[in-house]
């Protein structure tokens, strides 16, 4: 049950300051000339020591440079450096400190920064309770498109900061769980998702697609994603997009699949990020796109996924053009042909509406590269044979090799 918190100290980092609005963190910091002594260069020395880019990844020296860069006031290295005091990470807990580096940062307008300081102020966490303040705020944060501010806005406007409807469920059922009984603790989440918990309507889906605690249902798995997703929940949104990537119980749709990808990840879901960068780089339901894909892989990986910071990295390094970068079904087609080095680069800005689509293309690349293989080993054939022809030789061999048609 390892998805059920969704509290990430770098997941500030979508909320930032329009400077980093067109590119990852990483592709921006690695496209900045080297040196320097301006807060954006600190901010980055942290970025890619935190993401063992360049160097060993080491946390403590990446909170070192976004502290230096914080105190250079740089919004996006304060509102980390607030989150960083928050939750405890590489410091000691402190909530006072928290909100002081929050409010320079939302006093730049830092939307991620507004949000949690709006949410301190709710509910008196560092500061004096003041829920106009709070309001005011979290408003701030929602009118930049902030998605969990919205939420947070909705969650005030049902009476302040009183819990969601089967919160309380949902607390006992990942105790249950936790405490090694599984199925004890989906018949909890269950009555936490009948009350309208967003978080237990994807856990439900989760544990009927695992047979975790119930018996295995994809089926069922899907109907509880789909109302997780009607609802917002992130989680949910990207677990339903694996389904139609799949074509697991639902149709066989990589555009929906990308579209509940995309709602995911613009709610800073690890999960969703990663498979956005999965669909811009194989062209699954949206235009096929390295430099998007390398962009949401960086996002996730700045959460602390393994995969998405090897594949942002892959794709850095040779820009995808090698077949090791084929998925597994790709490799079986493609067969002996996988560890040649392909002319062409991938059908950069081409759609596949579904892995049949995708499929016919790869087949098609495969026959190509046959047909090129015979063809060349043809021509080699028919000029020796040619050749020993005009010596007047008396063994000349024809091609065994034909021509392709």
């Amino acid at each position: 049950m390892a998805r059920l918190s969704s509290l990430v100290l770098l997941s500030l980092l979508a909320g930032a300051a329009p400077v980093w609005a067109q590119q990852s963190a990483v592709q921006k910091c690695l496209s900045l000339p080297r040196g320097g002594a301006t807060p954006e260069a600190e901010y980055c020395q942290g970025i890619l020591a935190a993401n063992g880019i360049g160097r060993a990844q080491d946390q403590a020296v990446a909170f070192k440079h976004y502290l230096k860069a914080a105190e250079m006031g740089l919004a996006e290295a304060q509102a980390v450096v607030g989150a960083a005091y928050q939750r405890g990470w590489q410091v000691q807990p402190d909530s006072r400190e928290a909100a002081q580096w929050y409010g320079k940062a939302a006093a730049q307008g830092h939307a991620g920064a507004e949000l949690n300081l709006g949410q301190m102020y709710a509910k008196g966490d560092g500061v004096p309770k003041d829920m106009a303040k709070a309001r005011q705020l979290i408003e701030a944060a929602a009118a930049q498109g902030l998605a969990p501010a919205r939420q947070a806005l909705a969650e005030l406007d049902q009476g302040g900061a009183r819990p969601l409807p089967g919160s309380d469920l949902w607390n006992q059922g990942v105790a249950r769980y936790r405490a090694g009984d599984h199925a004890g603790a989906a018949k909890i989440i269950l009555q936490a998702a009948q009350a309208g918990y967003p978080l237990a309507l994807y856990e439900m889906g989760y544990l009927y697609e695992e047979g975790d605690g119930v018996a295995e249902n994809v089926a069922e798995a899907a109907r509880w994603y789909k109302l997780g997703a009607a609802q917002g929940e992130p989680s949910a949104e990207a677990a339903l997009g694996q389904l139609y990537e799949d074509g697991n119980t639902v149709p066989n749709d990589w555009v929906t699949a990308a579209a509940w990808y995309t709602k995911s990840a613009q709610q800073d879901n690890k999960m969703g990020e990663y498979r956005l960068g999965r669909a811009y780089e194989y062209g699954m339901g949206v235009p096929l796109n390295l430099d998007q894909a390398i962009a949401w892989y960086d996002k996730a990986a700045a959460q602390g996924d393994g995969k998405a910071s090897y594949m942002a990295q892959y794709l850095r390094d040779n820009h995808g053009v090698d077949g090791s970068s084929r998925n597994a079904q790709e490799q079986a087609q493609l067969g002996p042909l996988i560890k040649r080095w392909f002319a062409e680069r991938p059908p950069i800005g081409v759609v596949f509406h579904n892995a049949a689509e995708r499929t016919a293309f790869i087949q098609n690349l495969s026959a190509n590269e046959a047909r090129g293989r015979q063809q060349a080993e043809h021509n080699m054939q028919q000029s020796e044979y040619d050749t020993c022809r005009r010596a007047g030789g008396d063994n000349c061999h024809p091609p065994t090799t034909p021509a392709p048609r």
